[in-house]
């Protein structure tokens, strides 16, 4: 019980405090400001979250050996929940970006690569430096090693230069990062089906490229159809939005937010990544699109700081536990045992979050305005 009890008590004290402490924190952007939405906040719960998940699961490497899911459904789904809600989340925003609408998709995928692959490439050559480190600079097969590389570039990396435990070092956060592209890639297909018109050129090529990459995808089994539920899930809200915009004043009622509640809590008891779980999310998550804040909850302006930083925290995280368990093999759980060790998790979520911070206004945020720049709205279809 104290296994499953400490580490999520602990997670909700430092996550209020964290919530506190950045409230007045300057990095929030006037685009974020101005939206005003939910989602900004979740999105900084969703993360630390993951972060409270990969502390524990170090835990049982130090502890045991092994890095292996929790017995518990509840600490696992800290992780798998908000991966749902992450997927739903770029479902919204992204079919709301096509839906009805004929998008310039050049200035779409560029301000994708560039707000998703810098950090990302960055995170990689850290990964590459561990490995080197952890293997002594010797590269044991050159064109194996290469390879192994290139998988990593395609979001499906896990050992490198033979060293399995690479894969520890993203706490293998990485491997939802092949959804997401392959979402993006096939917004031309949702955009031609959805809007019941073609798209030429950009079509041809989603075709293509989407075709191709399932194919792999499922040859080398690294793909998974039920994924894309989460996605289709959350074009819901823009449905609600574009087509019954009366619902979206009783979607931010407070009697849907305590059914909000009550179904997270559900879904935080089932199996991972079941129909039953995926369909529990689906309301909740479509009231928080609309608006619903939780008793003002999602409101918070220190959560929304930790949204702004949640890419760069999901991606970093992997790399701080690492550093300090594996790498400098901090915090021995013989000599801490299961409560000293757990007493970590404060201080580590803290300092990961400022690691996080420090990758946002260096790598992201410049990169980010590029991405932008310049644009145009999209037209109406």
């Amino acid at each position: 019980m104290t296994d499953v009890a400490l580490p999520i008590a602990l997670y909700l004290g430092t996550l209020v405090l964290l919530a506190f402490a950045l409230r007045r924190s300057p990095l929030l952007t006037q685009e974020t400001l101005a939206r005003s939405s939910p989602l900004d906040a979740l999105r900084g719960i969703l993360a630390t979250a993951v972060v409270c998940l990969h502390f524990v699961l170090t835990y049982h490497l130090k502890a045991e050996g092994q890095w292996r899911e929790p017995d518990s459904d509840l600490l696992y789904n800290m992780g798998v929940v908000p991966v749902s809600l992450f997927f739903m989340i770029t479902g919204y925003l992204f079919f709301g970006k096509v839906y009805r609408r004929t998008p310039n998709w050049g200035e779409l995928f560029r301000s994708r690569v560039l707000r998703v692959m810098p950090l990302y490439l960055c995170v990689v050559a850290v990964v590459v430096l561990f490995t080197l480190i952890r293997t002594h600079f010797v590269i044991a097969d050159g064109q194996h090693f290469m390879l192994e590389l290139l998988s990593w570039e395609l979001f499906s990396g896990f050992s490198l230069n033979g060293l399995e435990e690479s894969g520890w070092m993203t706490a293998g956060a990485h491997w939802t990062l092949r959804y997401e592209a392959l979402f993006y890639l096939a917004l031309p297909i949702i955009a031609a089906l959805f809007n019941r018109r073609g798209f030429g050129l950009p079509l041809l090529v989603s075709v293509l490229l989407v075709g191709g990459l399932v194919a792999a995808g499922y040859h080398y089994h690294v793909l998974g159809a039920r994924f894309g539920l989460l996605f289709l899930l959350g074009f819901l809200p823009v449905f609600v939005k574009v087509h019954r915009p009366a619902l979206l004043a009783r979607l931010r009622t407070p009697l849907v937010a305590v059914l909000v509640l009550a179904l997270v809590g559900y879904a935080m008891l089932q199996p991972d990544y079941s129909l039953k779980q995926m369909l529990a999310l689906a309301l909740p998550f479509a009231a928080m699109a609309a608006g619903n804040d939780l008793f003002g909850l999602l409101r918070s302006r220190g959560l929304k700081v930790l949204g702004e930083i949640s890419y760069s925290l999901y991606l970093t995280h992997g790399l701080l536990l690492y550093g300090l368990f594996t790498l400098l093999d901090l915090g021995s759980v013989e000599t801490l045992g299961t409560i000293g060790f757990m007493a970590l998790l404060p201080p580590v979520l803290v300092l990961a979050c400022l690691l996080s911070m420090l990758s946002y206004c260096w790598i992201e945020r410049p990169l980010m305005h590029l991405g932008r720049a310049p644009q145009r709205r999209e037209v109406p279809a």
